[in-house]
Parts: C-alpha cells; structure tokens; sequence
C-alpha cells in the first residue's frame, strides 16, 4: 500500500513521514543512492506501508525549492525571529541575517518577540528602520500571547522555517503555536543571555492542518561566506535594487560615486539611513576580510 505523505524528521538514514495522524519510520530505497538523491525534511514523498510503523520511501515529488544548510525542502518562507531587549538587538548583525536569508531566495519575514520586555522608543526606532524595507513584521509577546493570532494567520497553509540566533524565544514560541506542542525551553545563559537549549536536529511540525514549521540549528549561525565579492552585498538589499535605476552608474556601490540614487533616497527617507549604515559596514567588512 503507497501512501503520500511529508518527511518531518531524519536521523541518519532514517526518515520519518507523517501521513494522515500517524507516522512512519521509513527507510529510502536503493535508487536514490544511485541517483544521488537524497530525502529531505520538508519533501513530499510516497511510501509503502509495511507495518503499523515502517515503511520504506519509494518516491520523492519534485521540490518547490532545497537548501544544503540546513537540509530542508520546499520552504514557503523564512520567519526571522529576534528581540529588542533581552537579548538586545544589535541591527549590524540583524542586517547580516537579512543579507544571508535573502541569499537563499525565499521570502522573509520578521518576527520582532519578547515586545513586553521593550521600550516604546526601541519599537519606534524598529517600526522606523523596517517599515521602508519589503519585510512584513509583526511583534509578539510568548508571556501575554501578543501577536500568536497573528503569527498564525501569517503561517496557514504554508511551511515555514525560524532563523535567528538562540536566546530570542524561537521555542518558546513554538510551544504557544500549539496546545500539543512541548519543546524544550531552558534557561537563559547569565555570561552570554543566550538560550542554553540548542536545537540538535532539523524537524518538521504540524501545527495545524496544512501548516508545519521546522525547528532546524542550520539558520542560527551567521555565515556570509558565499558573498565572494564585496561589491555584490548591495544584491542583498532589496530596497537598493528598487531605487538603483536612477544611479548614474550601472555598477554603482552607493558609496562615493556622484550621482548615486541610493544616497538620494536615503536623504529623501525612502531609505533608512541605519539599513545604509549597516550595508557599509557589512560591504567593508568582507571588502577587508578578501585581503587575507
């Protein structure tokens, strides 16, 4: 009996799919070894039922889109999840998170959580920064619910992946997505304000009909190494490519050419200076780091 079901957990060369309520530890036939092909959490595939608890994988449906790290399949968005405070936002780095999931091509939003920890004039100056930029954000809170009902509406019927660094609440979020849910959440480090709990593995959870997130440790560490040229940072900025048309220059960095359209803008608010800001630092940055 063939059965379509989802991947929402590997362990080395075992895969666990979800069909209907129940799920299976499946291994891959042979013949994805011989095509080089192999399953990932997040595919769609077809197994065979062996028993009330095997099964055996006997095909994988073509993937909306894949990534390598984290190992993960048809992805419908990236959901960033950071704080304000607690641990207190540093948006250089946030930036470089932005940079490095706009890298991978799949739609990002913003998940600003632990809002009741923040002061009024740290939420402005976010809401300020972000609300010229394409991310749709939304603040929550997992200590009065803030922000769930809306956090649920902007996943349903999608598959979504958190990214962002450990201490910000990712799991803590996760358990208020469902009543079912019980992730680990563990304290929060007094040297670092990181959260000490580390997911080990990538998973995929359903959290309602048609609507899963996986909790995966690929997206919580910062690594911009596929950016071998610095002068390609400006791609990862979505709203330079709106405005760089009125650039006198094609190849224009924003940065000391005359003319230049993103500079305008920026003067003009259309732009935020503190996203301009965080892009020549982040272009210097790997411009020094390509000396070594």
């Amino acid at each position: 009996m063939e059965t379509k079901g989802i991947i929402i957990k590997s362990q080395k060369e075992l895969y666990y799919v979800k069909y209907k309520n129940k799920t299976y530890m499946c291994k891959a036939r042979g013949i994805f070894r011989d095509k080089n092909l192999k399953p990932l959490v997040g595919d769609r595939v077809d197994i065979q039922i062996l028993d009330e608890n095997t099964g055996y994988i006997e095909k994988i449906y073509d993937r909306k889109n894949s990534l390598i790290r984290p190992p993960i399949a048809n992805i419908d968005q990236i959901l960033l999840v950071h704080s304000l405070t607690d641990p207190e936002i540093n948006y250089v780095t946030f930036d470089k998170y932005l940079v490095m999931l706009e890298h991978f091509k799949i739609p990002v939003k913003i998940i600003i959580n632990k809002v009741d920890l923040a002061k009024d004039e740290d939420i402005k100056k976010f809401e300020d920064i972000y609300s010229k930029t394409k991310y749709e954000y939304v603040f929550t809170s997992a200590k009065n619910n803030q922000g769930i009902g809306k956090l649920n509406k902007m996943m349903k019927d999608k598959i979504s992946s958190f990214a962002g660094p450990s201490g910000v609440g990712k799991s803590t979020i996760l358990n208020l997505l469902h009543e079912n849910f019980d992730v680990q959440t563990g304290k929060i480090s007094n040297k670092t304000s990181r959260g000490k709990h580390t997911t080990r593995h990538t998973e995929l959870f359903e959290i309602d009909e048609n609507t899963f997130i996986f909790d995966t440790p690929g997206f919580s560490a910062l690594n911009l190494d596929f950016i071998e040229n610095f002068r390609d940072v400006k791609k990862y900025y979505p709203e330079f490519e709106i405005f760089k048309v009125g650039c006198k220059f094609n190849d224009c960095d924003h940065i000391n050419e005359p003319n230049c359209s993103i500079k305008k803008e920026m003067e003009l608010k259309k732009i935020s200076k503190n996203r301009y800001e965080s892009y020549l630092y982040i272009y210097n940055e790997r411009k020094n780091e390509r000396k070594f």
